[in-house]
């Protein structure tokens, strides 16, 4: 199951690779007078895009629903329905309201007719007797922007298609592998509590290795699907209480920090930010259980939580007396899998690369200060929720 889906998560991404460059374009002509139609199809044919040639404004609104077209060149005066009427119509369906239209009139056309095409939804004039370089140029501009918004919607098309076969795939990994490693956590534990006697001390010790690794495998696996989640939805920035955040927390470490003794310090007025709860509650968590954790041996861990007000920001601090970090090493600890203290201390080498990739999906900046034995001073900046909101239009 899980080959299956990485397959087609990989197909997703190759064909998202091998997307077109371009399109050729179609190009509407509408006139009732051939020779116009003809010295028209003629220019425009040599920029090799599609040119569609109807003689009335009926003809255009029946193959504007037959096909798709980059621009319109729409002559003003025609019998029975003229360029204006046709125009109107054109804008009249959902579809069609933003396709450029180009009327073609002539040279002696009235300020008010021009104001009127303009407010039709006309994008531009082309003056008879028509000048080939004047249309191309004037065509090409909108021929060309058409093509990029197809090349857009098909990349958004495609990235949608390659992040519902990522989410597919993240869930097949998150049954699909955590349930064996479950079955070997309940097996070693079920051995340890009902054999433990037939075993001798290196049989015990391979399986605590044993459900050690199936532990850690286990975590592993849920910060690199909480990871990928970061880039596979949309956060909803609100106004989000920093103190209701940091007490959540400290309740889920309550058994670390009681079993290590650590001594907390939290402000009692941290202020409320935009961004997102849970991405604030995987930063905090983060940091936090880095401060709990990384402590030389027989350390009582210190932290202090506190925040300061920046030009409408607010840059939240988690200060630590751990073992501190090398300045050549500080932007390192916020990649994936970098461990630098390799299995000195327990961690997957993903969590500080969730405290970064979620800070800045909530548009903020973060880092860190620190030096060998000094303990670290981590941050990050988000706007002020009170500030935000006064300053909103």
């Amino acid at each position: 199951m899980v080959e299956k889906d990485l397959n087609r998560l990989r197909g997703s991404i190759k064909s998202g690779l091998k997307m077109r460059a371009s399109d050729k374009a179609r190009i509407l002509l509408v006139d009732d007078r051939p020779d116009k139609l003809v010295a028209l199809q003629s220019v425009l044919s040599e920029m090799q895009n599609e040119v569609v040639v109807v003689s009335s404004g009926a003809d255009a609104l029946r193959e504007l629903l037959r096909q798709e077209f980059a621009v319109i060149l729409l002559d003003v005066n025609m019998p029975g329905m003229s360029g204006f009427e046709t125009a109107a119509r054109i804008r009249q369906r959902k579809a069609l309201e933003h396709l450029p239209i180009i009327f073609v009139a002539a040279r002696d056309t009235t300020q008010e007719e021009v104001l009127q095409g303009y407010s039709l939804g006309a994008v531009d004039y082309l003056p008879t007797p028509l000048v080939p370089e004047v249309i191309r140029a004037k065509v090409s501009v909108f021929v060309e922007l058409h093509k990029k918004n197809k090349e857009i919607q098909r990349a958004r098309d495609q990235l949608k298609e390659s992040n519902e076969a990522l989410e597919t795939f993240s869930y097949t990994v998150a049954h699909d592998l955590r349930a064996p490693l479950r079955a070997m956590q309940g097996f070693s534990k079920a051995l340890v509590e009902d054999y433990a006697a037939r075993l001798d001390a290196s049989g015990r010790q391979f399986l605590d290795f044993i459900a050690s690794s199936a532990t850690h495998m286990d975590r592993l696996i849920q910060d690199l699907l909480n990871y990928s989640k970061l880039s596979q939805h949309q956060l909803e920035l609100k106004s989000t209480p920093l103190q209701a955040i940091v007490t959540e927390c400290l309740q889920q470490l309550a058994v670390d920090i009681e079993r290590q003794h650590a001594q907390v310090q939290v402000d009692d007025s941290l202020p409320s930010v935009i961004g997102h709860p849970e991405a604030l509650k995987h930063v905090l968590l983060n940091l936090l259980s880095n401060a709990l954790k990384y402590v030389r041996a027989g350390t009582r861990p210190k932290i202090r939580v506190h925040s300061e007000e920046r030009e409408g920001n607010v840059r939240l601090w988690v200060h630590d007396n751990g073992i501190g970090i090398s300045p050549e090493h500080r932007e390192r600890v916020f990649r994936i899998f970098e461990r630098l203290h390799g299995d000195a201390y327990p961690g997957t080498g993903v969590g500080l690369a969730i405290v970064q990739k979620s800070v800045e999906r909530m548009g903020g900046t973060f880092g860190v200060e620190s030096e060998p034995n000094q303990g670290s001073h981590f941050w990050f900046e988000l706007p002020l929720a009170d500030f935000s909101e006064l300053s909103a239009p």
